[in-house]
């Protein structure tokens, strides 16, 4: 796995604290930032089947058995059933409006289906795979990282370091030192990043699937805040 690292320390601040018996308390407070670029291995990829009938039944048929073939061809290319799964149904009324009358069209029926897998060398048989049986609307894709808790952890970590290195140089600086930590704090980070590909139409795809896949890196930060003692 390729990545590549970014630190950096910010918002040092010197906090004096309540006085005690033995004097005045001094602590030193710092945030510490680190970042983690990773090359995603795994693909998520959110496409859907639109069938529509004026009858309810047929429209529902036909959407089932176009479905039934995508799960299919999905597992002809290798991949698990459990790689391949239905992520909700839709089922409304069409109708289409004039100023003269309101004209009922059928039902439409919406299967959306969210396939994963890691091979990313993959992305333009399956797209063909399941356009040829019956996907008509591709929504999106998505590129992560099937490791993301090591490096988040890995991040965390630098962070701390980064903390601990600056706090020592502005001590330092100041004719002061460190002590033990007080307070450690972590701040809020997006759980999952993604590296996102809407596709917006379906004139879209023949461009998208004849061009290059470059998925790029995710970027996986972590911030954290410390509190030090601040001895002389």
């Amino acid at each position: 796995m390729k990545f590549s690292i970014l630190l950096t320390a910010l918002a040092v601040l010197l906090i004096p604290s309540a006085a005690s018996a033995e004097g005045t308390v001094r602590e030193i407070t710092v945030t510490g930032r680190a970042e983690v670029r990773v090359v995603p291995d795994e693909v998520v990829l959110n496409v859907a089947v639109e069938t529509m009938n004026e009858k309810l039944r047929q429209a529902k048929w036909e959407n089932d058995e176009k479905v039934a073939y995508v799960f299919k061809v999905i597992r002809s290319l290798g991949l698990d059933a459990d790689q391949v799964k239905t992520d909700f149904i839709n089922i409304e009324p069409v109708y289409e409006n004039s100023r003269i009358e309101t004209k009922f069209l059928g039902f439409k029926v919406k299967t959306a289906i969210v396939i994963t897998f890691q091979k990313i060398d993959l992305i333009a048989d399956v797209l063909s795979a399941v356009l040829e049986v019956g996907v008509n609307r591709v929504s999106g894709l998505n590129f992560q990282t099937t490791e993301f808790r090591q490096h988040r952890d890995r991040a965390m970590l630098m962070a701390l370091d980064a903390a601990k290195v600056k706090a020592q140089e502005m001590a330092e600086r100041l004719g002061s030192k460190i002590g033990k930590p007080v307070l450690i704090t972590e701040g809020v980070q997006d759980r999952y990043p993604r590296v996102s590909n809407t596709i917006q139409s379906m004139e879209s795809i023949g461009y998208w699937m004849d061009g290059p896949i470059a998925p790029g890196q995710l970027s996986i930060p972590a911030t954290v805040s410390v509190t030090f003692e601040l001895l002389d």
